[in-house]
């Protein structure tokens, strides 16, 4: 009878954690190898929210891009911490939408905007509504939803 020696151990060993990492890939046959990197592996993005005006007058339209995010997944945007709705992130993990400011003088003051896929991704920015700032508008040729700052929408 043949006793197994420590090499031959180590030799079945390293098989078995082969035919393992094979078999974790088997619910990604599907995509793309393009759509395999490292970051949808590993959970990390480092998304980005930019807005196209810092401070406009009660009734403005405020242009978001958020990139970065993962691809084509829903991201969920919140107006200081409070739910406004939802926006699908595209191949590119890049996500656009226009918050319409309300002419209330109630909602003047300071807003952050935070656009969120999961909790591993996640960027805030901000604007400001004043009585002194000039009113903007979203740039021409500019898509995405428009939010409406102050309505809250079914989820």
């Amino acid at each position: 009878m043949k006793t197994f020696t420590l090499r031959t151990m180590v030799r079945a060993v390293v098989a078995l954690v082969v035919l393992l990492s094979g078999i974790a890939m088997v619910p990604y046959f599907d995509r793309p190898a393009a759509a395999l990197e490292w970051r949808m592996m590993a959970g990390v993005y480092t998304p980005e929210l930019s807005v196209h005006a810092s401070e406009g007058a009660l009734g403005s339209q405020f242009a978001f891009t958020g990139t970065g995010f993962p691809p084509h997944k829903r991201a969920t945007v919140f107006v200081n911490g409070r739910y406004l709705g939802r926006v699908m992130t595209n191949a590119h993990g890049m996500a656009q939408f226009i918050v319409q400011s309300p002419t209330s003088p109630l909602a003047l003051g300071h807003h952050n905007i935070t656009l969120e896929v999961d909790m591993n991704a996640s960027a805030t920015q901000g604007f400001t509504l004043s009585n002194d700032a000039p009113l903007v508008w979203a740039p021409d040729g500019f898509r995405g939803r428009v939010f409406a700052l102050g309505q809250r929408l079914p989820q």
